[in-house]
């Protein structure tokens, strides 16, 4: 009942972030709700240090809002059936902006925001994955040009600069770069393996992605 409750007031917490996001005014710009963001999550912290959200208030207060890693998604019709295609040129923007929390030159966590008709906001103040992934992914530009393509289906998230590409993906050391091309090949054959055995089903709607 304790743990319940626990969660119960972290949830009304997290749900309060939300209205204040929804409720931020006209033309904010990325950056700025990404700092709404870092103040929400910091208020969240110090109100409640009985949570674990992977991140310390002292930690959050200690750092600076890096350059956004841009968040796309990747065509599953297109990876299937075109045979040249490139991961980056077949994927679409999501509209979402993952920005990272640095301090020491570590990610302590991130901030993701959204762009809505009239603002952006933020809609999410932590997130352990994107956190470590981050943190094994070379920083030598600060993670200036870096983007993040979701792959449906057969659930790849790849982040891509320039022609290299980082992933955990089919057992990959996400610290070691790999060719764009040479991924995007190994995911059209997986991509393809998957459309035979569940494309009809999905096609139909039968299947969630």
């Amino acid at each position: 009942m304790k743990n319940l409750k626990k969660y119960l007031l972290l949830f009304f917490m997290l749900l309060s972030v939300s209205i204040f996001a929804q409720t931020q005014s006209s033309g904010t710009s990325a950056r700025e709700a990404a700092n709404k963001g870092k103040a929400e999550l910091l208020k969240v912290l110090s109100d409640s240090k009985e949570f674990n959200l992977g991140v310390t208030a002292s930690d959050v207060e200690g750092s600076e809002v890096g350059n956004p890693v841009e968040e796309l998604t990747a065509d599953f019709k297109s990876l299937v059936n075109n045979q040249n295609s490139n991961l980056s040129t077949i994927s679409s923007r999501t509209e979402r902006l993952i920005f990272p929390l640095v301090k020491n030159d570590k990610v302590v966590t991130i901030i993701t925001v959204a762009s809505t008709p009239k603002r952006y906001k933020a809609v999410e103040l932590a997130n352990r994955q994107y956190t470590s992934e981050l943190n094994q992914i070379t920083r030598a530009t600060s993670f200036q040009g870096l983007k993040l393509i979701l792959v449906p289906n057969i659930n790849a998230a790849v982040y891509v600069m320039d022609d290299r590409a980082f992933t955990s993906y089919n057992g990959r050391s996400i610290r070691e770069a790999t060719s764009l091309s040479d991924l995007t090949a190994e995911l059209q054959k997986d991509a393809r393996e998957f459309d035979v055995k569940f494309g009809e089903e999905l096609r139909k709607g039968k299947l969630v992605r």
